[in-house]
Order: C-alpha cells, then structure tokens, then sequence
C-alpha cells in the first residue's frame, strides 16, 4: 500500500476549496447532454491545477489524466469517474445556494460526485508531481448519466468509451452520494445498481357495446388480470435474497363510458441486481403476458428494451477498497443494494473494478426536489479515490513485474 493521506492543514484548505467548488456547480445544473458550463468550470479547475486534459472530442464532459511512473508507456491505467448532470426539477431545498436556473437541480448529487473526482485529481497530481505514483490515472468527468439513451445518443458512459480513451484502463473505480454517515465509504460486492429495463405491452381484444361483453373480448379485464400476475415473477420466480423489482407504471384504455374498447396498452419497468435474474425476469414476464392473452382469447404485442445493466462490483476490488479506506482512517460500511439505474456499469463490462456510495447525511429522497446531500462528505471521497487509485496502480504494477 502507498503512504496513507493523513488529515492536515493542507487537506483542510482543499475540504473548503471543494465545498466551495460544491456550491458553485449546485446554483448551475444543466441537463444531460448541455453540460457546457460545468464543463468550462471543471476545466478550468483542472488547469489551475496543472492537470492534463485529454482531446476526447466530447462536446461536455472531459477526461483529464494524471500521470505517474515518469511518463513509463508500459506503466498500468485506471480511471475514476465523476458524472456531472442534473435533472428537470424545481428545487425546493431552501439551501442559500440553491439552484439559478429555472426548473433545473442537482437533485442526484452528480454536483457532489464530481466535486469528489475534482478532490482526487488534485490529490493525485501531488502524489505524481512527489514521484509517487506508479502509473497513469485518468479522471473522468462524464456528461449524461440521467439522459434517456437512443441509438443516436447513447447513455454518458457509452459516449465516453466509444472516444477510445479508456481503452487502456485496467480498473474503474467510482463514488456517489447515498444516505448515511457523513463521509463514510460504502463498500459491497457483488450487484449494487438495477439493471433498468423497460417493457411495453398491447393487448389486443375485440372491442363490442359495454351492455355486450359477449359479444367482444374486453382487453381491460385481460390487462388487469395481466398486470396482477406479473407480480409472481419477482413474488416467485426469482430467488428472495435478490433485491429486485417490477412496477406497471402507465395503462391506457379506451376512450367512452359506454364501449368496451379494442386494445388496451400498459408498459413499466423490471430492476433487479443479479445479472442471471434479468434473463429470468423477462421470460417468466412473457410467458405470462402470452398465455394469460390467451386464456380470455386475446393476444398480446410486447416490446422489451434491455437498458443499462447492474454495476456489480468484483470482489477482490471490493475487499481492496476496503482495506484501503481502513489504512487511511476512513469510516467504513457495508453497501445496500439500489435498484435505481446507474451507467458505470458499462465501464466494469470493459475492466473490473468498484463502485462505492460516500455517506452525505440525511439527504432526502434522491430525483426530489429536497434532495440535500451534506457537502462535508466530499473531502473523505476524495481521499479514497485518491488513495484506492494510487494503491491500485502500486498492485498492478508488482503484478505486471512478478508475470
């Protein structure tokens, strides 16, 4: 392990420079994909710091690099990610520093994760301009994490590993804010995030008089004896221990008090942890929707979007990252799954790594419009993505000198 970061004057200077920093990107959300002015603002941050900032070609967002080991083309790469967007809410937290920008809030803590990367980058480069960091870590500051992907726009961290510049990197590691105790480093193994899948569903019946039923197959009492069974595949069809989900959020059925309409149309989501339990979840979903369609003599048109799959945290990382937050005198404690959507999962499909929540208080509910997360949190992010990444490149390094 690399000498731990220690609490100091200096470290106290940067805690208020990054609540500061904090504060500035809360009052400026921009949404997904028009990140330009947080985008200038970290920037220019970064070059204060001397920090290097790689030619992505990304229009917001930015991956900056802080290299170690004298410049050694064959030293190991790993990377951190912050994501920096907001969302479309009327912010009602009551904070001096609430958002300038109508209709719009950092109601996420993206204004905290990437204060937390920007924490770690300054970090890092004194590390590296010390000699003491054995290899390259490449900071990112990812545009997009809320945005709804298209083909035409992909998720964030698509667009970020589509530029090729992580190409090299052996291991992710990212934070974001979460409830519980301040500045304490969430750590668990294993699924973390739900995978965000979507489906939509159209019944088709035959539409007769509302006083002749018999007459018509009603798709409303198909759709409702539907949306009741699917509630078996996560009550029976998945294993219990597995944090997993399923929600029919949207009906819509026929326009008239008096008429039994022809289709009827429903759609929702299914989250789960478990990469197998996907799989199984949408089978079981199908076949349900299928036959139940069948049995009152209607059919059924289903389309399912597989979205951004599980962060799953690997195992050696997870105990690593502990091991790490304990050496530099970090509070540690074990991860509750989510099954909120989270795009680093693409990252760990390309390198493992870890995915970690940092306590900010009493936040309220994440996507709310109190959302409030405890800007004290973010100097002990800092410190461990600043610590995990410098050990992490010390043990692939020995590694990479052992084979």
């Amino acid at each position: 392990m690399s000498t731990p970061t220690t609490e100091t004057p200096d470290l106290h200077t940067l805690d208020a420079l990054l609540q500061e920093h904090y504060r500035w990107f809360h009052r400026h959300p921009e949404p997904s994909y028009e990140e330009f002015e947080t985008t200038a603002r970290i920037r220019g941050i970064l070059e204060d710091h001397g920090i290097e900032i790689l030619d992505s070609g990304l229009a917001t967002g930015l991956v900056a690099i802080v290299r170690g080991a004298s410049n050694d083309a064959s030293a190991p790469v790993v990377a951190i990610r912050g994501d920096i967007d907001g969302l479309p809410i009327v912010e009602n937290t009551g904070l001096d520093y609430a958002s300038e920008n109508p209709g719009l809030m950092h109601g996420c803590g993206h204004d905290f994760n990437l204060s937390v990367a920007l924490g770690a980058a300054v970090l890092l480069k004194r590390r590296a301009d010390a000699g003491d960091l054995a290899g390259d870590v490449k900071i990112i500051f990812q545009p997009a994490e809320e945005g709804r992907a298209t083909a035409e726009r992909p998720t964030g961290a698509v667009q970020v590993l589509n530029t090729g510049v992580l190409d090299d990197v052996r291991a992710f590691f990212g934070t974001h804010d979460g409830p519980g105790e301040v500045g304490s480093i969430r750590i668990r193994e294993g699924g973390v995030s739900g995978a965000v899948d979507k489906f939509q569903v159209t019944i088709h019946g035959k539409g007769s008089h509302a006083a002749e039923p018999d007459g018509g197959v009603d798709p409303i009492v198909v759709l409702t004896n539907v949306v009741q069974a699917l509630q078996s595949v996560v009550g029976r069809s998945l294993d219990p221990a597995h944090p997993r989900v399923l929600s029919v959020t949207h009906i819509e059925a026929g326009s008239s008090w008096n008429v039994i309409p022809q289709d009827a149309f429903f759609e929702g989501t299914v989250r789960v942890t478990e990469p197998e339990d996907r799989v199984i979840a949408k089978d079981r979903a199908v076949a349900i929707i299928e036959n139940v369609a069948a049995a009152y003599g209607a059919s059924a048109d289903i389309e399912w979007f597989f979205g951004s799959p599980s962060v799953v945290n690997d195992p050696h990382w997870a105990d690593f990252g502990r091991r790490v937050a304990l050496d530099n005198g970090l509070d540690v404690a074990v991860d509750r799954p989510q099954l909120s959507g989270e795009d680093f999962s693409y990252y760990l499909d390309r390198a493992p790594g870890l995915f970690v929540h940092i306590g900010a208080g009493d936040t309220g509910a994440a996507h709310g419009p109190t959302f409030r997360p405890d800007p004290a949190g973010i100097i002990a992010g800092a410190r461990f993505l600043d610590a995990l990444a410098a050990d992490a490149l010390d043990a692939l390094a020995a590694t990479d000198q052992i084979a």
